[in-house]
């Protein structure tokens, strides 16, 4: 039987469009994976990765394949008009939540920063440890107290990485660390989309007694190429209400939800099983 398909749109034919399509729902998967689902044989699958590769839609890793949108950061001003009204939401729960005169973590992203702004706006009794310049700038221009993690700068969402990064991070004790991530598995847990985020963002919930992920329902459900925290790591997840049906199915329940069921949902001891369904 032909394996040629008609094409759909421009550059990429019905089955390439299918096999992004799959992506953007599953996150990273291997060659192998795609061509099982597809009923193929994996030169075909190749053939269609390097032409999908060659028109920008996604990039390949070591036999693995992501969608170039999950493995590149977008702009961060233009993330951060994302889902705007849900990461307020968000960054308000977590910002009264906290108790007064903890040492709070933050790593960086735009959800992180909204915290961080709220933690502004209340005027709230926290000192934070941050690798984000842009929010060390905007704490300490609202009078809180604040650490700045040194290292390699990230231009695309200013972040500091790398080596030193990690060493100042690694004499620090934290009693919170609350983590902003680009991707949230039931089986495969929380993941970034660079292995220099992924090491510093780990460095955070290992130096912190709690470990506290916000995200918004976008990311849950969803993969990025690096795992950051597996759940034996995580206490608590706050997020917005549209997550609430997949959580409930993870086996999370809910310790607080406010307006439009947004709130935080508590991660059981140990972890989440990695037996049951991951989408509904």
């Amino acid at each position: 039987m032909s394996e040629a398909v008609s094409h759909s749109k421009s550059g990429i034919n019905q089955r390439q469009e299918k096999l992004l399509d799959a992506l953007k729902a599953r996150g990273t998967l291997s060659i192998a994976e795609l061509a099982n689902s597809f009923k193929c044989s994996l030169a075909t699958i190749r053939r269609d990765v390097q032409e999908l590769e060659s028109h920008g839609y996604l990039r390949r890793f070591h036999g693995a394949v992501a969608l170039e949108d999950m493995v590149t950061e977008r702009a961060f001003h233009e993330k951060s008009m994302s889902n705007r009204m849900e990461k307020e939401a968000i960054a308000d729960v977590v910002a009264r939540w906290l108790p007064d005169h903890s040492v709070v973590g933050l790593n960086g992203g735009t959800t992180t920063t909204t915290i961080a702004e709220k933690l502004v706006e209340l005027k709230r009794s926290v000192t934070v440890v941050t690798n984000a310049v842009n929010i060390a700038f905007l704490l300490s221009d609202g009078g809180l107290p604040v650490v700045v993690i040194g290292g390699e700068l990230r231009p695309q969402n200013y972040e500091t990485t790398g080596s030193v990064a990690l060493s100042s991070l690694n004499d620090l004790h934290l009693d919170w660390a609350l983590l902003g991530a680009n991707g949230v598995d039931h089986n495969f847990g929380v993941t970034t989309t660079t292995e220099q985020e992924a090491a510093v963002g780990r460095m955070f919930a290992e130096r912190a007694d709690n470990v506290l992920l916000a995200v918004d329902s976008t990311k849950v459900g969803h993969t990025a190429l690096f795992r950051m925290l597996s759940w034996n790591m995580v206490n608590i997840i706050a997020t917005d209400g549209s997550a609430s049906r997949l959580l409930r199915a993870w086996g999370i329940s809910s310790i607080m939800e406010v307006e439009n069921a947004t709130g935080l949902w508590n991660i059981p001891a140990g972890g989440l099983s990695m037996s049951g369904p991951t989408v509904l």
